[in-house]
C-alpha cells in the first residue's frame, strides 16, 4: 500500500517504523529538524510542510497515489481535519486519525468515526491495558483482539503457582475457550509439546476469550486479589483506567498533583477517591498506604516519575506495580529493575496500527519479539486447508495453529479437529520459515 503519515514525532515515527518494511511511506512534517531526522532514520520519503494545509494534503495524496492517510500530529483537532481534507481530495482513501481525548471520538452508524474511518487512541488503549493487567493478578501483559472477541495475555509463573510449576503442559487444566500459545523462557520463544514441563520464571502466552483468560488467571492460583488499587496520575490514561476498574467493582484512589485537574476528577468520578498531591514523594506514598495496596498503577506523563514511584512502591511492599512508559529506552531500564508489568507506547501503537490497517490473511497482532506475530487465514472453497485436520498441517518449526473462528465463535481445537470452509484459522509464528507456511496454507502472506 501507499501510505501517508502526517507528523513525524514519537507516534508518527513509530508507525512509520512498523509499516515501512512492507509499504511505501510518505511523511509530512512541519518541523524542519524533525523532518530531517525522519529522512535519516526511517526508510521513508518526507515532505517538509504543514500537514493541516488542505493544499499540501491534496498534492501529497496525488503525488503518492495514496491508499491510506494516517494523521499522527499532537492535536486531535488537526488530525481529524487532515483526514477530512484527505477524504475531500480522494473520497475512497482510508483515513486513520490519532485521537487522545475521548470527547473527540464519535462513532457513526456505518462503523466509521466523525472525521475519520478509523481511530487510533493510544491513551484509551493504554488505560484499558493497564486496568486489565491490574485485574489479572498473575498477568504481566494483555492485549485485546476486539474484532475476534479474543484477548492475548502473558502470565508470569512463580514458585507460588504450585498448580502448574514442574507439571507437564498436558497435565495443566487449561480452561475451555483458551490455549497456551507459547512460552517465553530466558528470552527465548518456545512452542512446547504436551510433555514439556512449566518452570518457575516462565512467561505463558495465552490466547482466549476474556472470560477464559480470567479463568486461566484463577486456575494458576491467586495469592492476593486485586481489590484496592492506587493510580498515580489523573490524566486521560489514569482517569480512564479508573473508570474501567470501577466497572469491575474495584476500590480506586487517584493521586494527582494538579489541583484543577483534581477538581475535574472529583466531578467525573464519583466512586473514586481523589488526592491532590505529588505522587512521586516517598513520604506521600507511605502516608497514602501504597505499601498496603494490592496494585499501584503509574500513569503520569513522566517515565522518570513512573519508574521512581514503582521502585518506591515495591520497597514499601506493594503487591503489584504496573507502569506505562513512552520512551523506547525506558523498556530496558524497567526490565533491568525487574519490573515486568509495563505498557510501552511504541509497542501499543504498533499493534493498534496493525489492527487498524489489515484484515484476513494478514498479521493481526505483533507480539513481544521481532518476528513474532499472530495472523489469520480465511479458508475459502478452493483453499488447500479445507477439510484438513489440524494434525495434518505439518507446519514448520516456529509455527502453530492455535484457534479457529467459526460462525463468529472461537474454537480451540484438538489435533483431530477438521478445518471447514469459511473458517478463520489463527496461526502463531516466531522465526518460522514463512515460505513453507505459505506453501502449506496455500496463500501469500503480507507481513505488516
Amino acid at each position: 500500500m501507499n501510505i501517508i503519515i502526517i507528523g513525524a514525532g514519537n507516534v508518527g515515527s513509530t508507525i512509520a517504523g512498523v509499516l515501512s518494511s512492507a509499504h511505501d511511506i510518505l511523511m509530512i512534517e512541519s518541523d524542519s529538524g524533525t523532518s530531517e531526522s525522519a529522512k535519516v532514520s526511517l526508510n521513508v520519503s518526507v515532505i517538509h510542510g504543514n500537514g493541516v494545509n488542505p493544499k499540501v494534503i491534496e498534492e501529497a495524496v496525488s503525488r503518492h497515489s495514496a491508499d491510506v492517510i494516517i494523521a499522527a500530529m499532537p492535536s486531535d483537532e488537526n488530525n481529524l481535519f487532515a483526514c477530512m481534507a484527505a477524504k475531500n481530495s480522494k473520497p475512497h482513501i482510508k483515513t486513520v486519525a490519532k485521537v487522545c481525548n475521548p470527547d473527540f471520538i464519535i462513532s457513526m452508524n456505518d462503523g466509521t468515526y466523525l472525521g475519520a474511518d478509523q481511530i487510533i487512541s493510544p491513551e484509551l488503549t493504554s488505560a484499558k491495558k493497564l486496568a486489565n493487567i491490574a485485574i489479572l493478578e498473575n498477568a504481566v501483559d494483555h492485549d485485546e483482539i476486539e474484532g475476534l472477541g479474543l484477548a492475548a495475555a502473558i502470565f508470569l509463573v512463580t514458585d507460588l503457582h504450585r498448580n502448574i510449576v514442574d507439571h507437564p503442559l498436558a497435565d495443566i487444566k487449561v480452561p475451555d475457550d483458551c490455549a497456551v500459545v507459547a512460552v517465553y523462557r530466558n528470552n527465548e520463544v518456545l512452542l512446547l509439546n504436551e510433555d514439556a514441563e512449566i518452570r518457575t520464571g516462565d512467561l505463558l502466552c495465552v490466547l482466549g476469550t476474556s472470560a477464559a483468560i480470567y479463568d486461566f488467571n484463577r486456575m494458576m492460583g491467586v495469592v492476593r486479589e486485586s481489590k484496592d488499587i492506587i493510580i498515580l496520575g489523573g490524566g486521560i490514561i489514569g482517569s480512564n483506567a479508573a473508570k474501567a476498574l470501577v466497572r469491575e467493582k474495584r476500590s480506586v484512589k487517584i493521586i494527582e498533583k494538579k489541583a484543577e485537574r483534581c477538581e475535574q476528577l472529583v466531578k467525573e468520578l464519583s466512586n473514586v477517591l481523589v488526592v491532590s498531591a505529588d505522587g512521586v514523594d516517598p513520604n506521600l506514598l507511605r502516608n497514602e498506604n501504597v505499601g498496603k495496596a494490592d496494585v499501584l498503577i503509574c500513569a503520569t506523563d513522566s517515565d522518570e516519575k513512573n519508574l521512581l514511584a514503582c521502585l518506591v512502591a515495591r520497597d514499601l511492599g506493594t503487591m503489584k506495580v504496573v507502569s506505562r512508559y513512552s520512551k523506547r529506552e525506558y523498556e530496558d531500564v524497567f526490565n533491568v529493575t525487574g519490573i515486568k508489568t509495563i505498557v510501552g507506547y511504541h509497542r501499543l501503537i504498533a499493534n493498534e496500527v496493525t489492527k487498524s490497517l489489515v484484515s484476513d490473511e494478514k498479521s493481526i497482532m505483533k507480539m513481544r519479539h521481532d518476528g513474532e506475530t499472530l495472523f489469520s487465514v480465511t479458508v475459502k472453497g478452493d483453499s488447500k486447508l479445507r477439510r484438513s485436520l489440524i494434525s495434518d498441517l505439518r507446519l514448520p518449526e516456529g509455527a502453530k495453529a492455535v484457534c479457529i473462528i467459526r460462525n463468529g465463535k472461537a474454537l480451540f481445537p484438538k489435533p483431530d479437529a477438521r478445518i471447514e470452509e469459511n473458517d478463520d484459522l489463527l496461526l502463531f509464528a516466531y522465526k518460522a520459515n514463512m515460505h513453507k507456511v505459505e506453501k502449506i496454507i496455500g496463500t501469500r502472506m503480507t507481513d505488516v
